[in-house]
């Protein structure tokens, strides 16, 4: 953030290029984007404004719990509206959700409570995981429903996967046990940045396979992938050598938002 760069890039697959991950051609949703960017809109602006007073990206979160916000926005591009990354023209999502809020959801309720208990985000997750649940939801909408977010008519999807699920993957299953252990889910990222492997994997359901949740026919995608690997990447390879160098993910992110960059 402090260099002017989108500290969620740090979310991404350091194997891939930066134009393969984020559509390099949405030029035109820019051109129709008419609201104010994120990082000085009325609702959003003070959250990240506590990140660039230094404050982590978890405080901020916990400050869009506490205050009713959808805390997955802190994610998002300061430099770029809210209407222009989550599509203004939603509505009729909205208006077949018949579900409770994430908030109050039977299953996942508890562990929106421990945040306004001032527990951090890390420790929530752990408890999904703990709980056998996909920690990945955390980072949804507490005011809208599961449903509504996820897709509730995927069982095609599910039924096409033949794939282990994530917490038993030859290549996963021990960053998953290390958090089952007790372990922070940044010390599990750690792990597979050292292991040369994709640390956003561990934000994904263990309950499902990696094929269906990353989409195992994206072979196209990759065919035109002919970007640096973000490894490598001129703007944000510091900050993965910064996870090589055994700082936490936590310090890269901040780097990030230090220097203006998506975290």
């Amino acid at each position: 953030v402090r260099d002017g760069k989108d500290p969620a890039i740090m979310d991404l697959d350091p194997e891939k290029s930066l134009a393969s991950q984020t559509g390099g051609g949405g030029g035109g949703a820019a051109a129709a984007d008419s609201g104010p960017p994120l990082k000085d809109d009325p609702e959003y602006a003070k959250y990240f404004k506590m990140m660039k007073m230094g404050l982590p990206m978890g405080a901020a979160k916990q400050a869009c719990v506490r205050d009713g916000k959808d805390p997955s926005v802190m994610d998002l591009d300061p430099e770029k509206s809210l209407k222009s990354q989550m599509g203004g023209s939603g509505g009729d999502g909205d208006a077949v959700d018949d579900g409770p809020p994430l908030k109050d959801d039977p299953e996942y309720g508890k562990y929106w409570k421990m945040l306004k208990m001032g527990l951090p985000m890390g420790a929530a997750k752990q408890a999904c995981v703990r709980d056998g649940k996909d920690p990945a939801i955390m980072d949804l909408d507490p005011e809208k429903s599961l449903a509504s977010q996820t897709g509730g008519g995927g069982g095609g999807a599910a039924a096409a996967d033949s794939g282990p699920p994530l917490k038993d993957d030859p290549e996963y299953a021990k960053y998953f046990k290390m958090m089952k252990m007790g372990l922070p889910m940044g010390a599990a990222k750690q792990a597979c940045v050292r292991d040369g492997k994709d640390p956003s994997v561990m934000d994904l359901d263990p309950e499902k396979s990696l094929k269906s949740q990353m989409g195992g026919s994206g072979g196209d995608g990759d065919a035109v992938d002919d970007g640096p690997p973000l490894k490598d990447d001129p703007e944000y390879g510091k900050y993965w050598k910064m996870l090589k160098m055994g700082l936490p993910m936590g310090a890269a992110k901040q780097a990030c938002v230090r220097d203006g960059k998506d975290p």
